[in-house]
């Protein structure tokens, strides 16, 4: 069963989904949280490992894995993003966080290509 390969991006987007929609009051408030524009930090990091997650499964499939990885994780950010916008009160879109999600993005593929396509460590992703 193939779609097995993609249980680790399916988690991650599930984890994704849940701090983008959580009620802004339940957000913690510790130091990190008060450094300013963290939050575009956490977008990043948070495409930045869906991307990552999303390449292996694709590269074992024989399919151009980066091109369709990025697209995938970027249509999927835009339509959080968008979702986020029309369903939350307490949270608001931002083009900013839909930036660092893209800038996280084009990171990841560009980490794979370099660091992790084609070495040992490849099947930890």
């Amino acid at each position: 069963m193939k779609i097995l390969y993609f249980w680790k991006p399916l988690l991650w987007l599930a984890i994704i989904c849940y701090l983008l929609f959580i009620p802004a009051n339940d957000l913690p408030t510790g130091f990190f949280f008060r450094i300013p524009h963290f939050d575009k930090i956490v977008h990043f990091t948070l495409f930045f490992v869906f991307c990552l997650f999303m390449l292996r499964p694709l590269k074992r499939l024989n399919l151009n894995h980066y091109i369709l990885a990025p697209l995938i994780s970027i249509t999927s950010s835009g339509i959080l993003e968008i979702i986020q916008h029309l369903l939350s009160a307490t949270r608001q879109s931002d083009i900013y966080d839909f930036f660092a999600n893209s800038t996280g993005i084009i990171s990841a593929a560009l980490f794979f290509y370099l660091f992790v396509s084609g070495r040992k460590w490849e099947k930890l992703f």
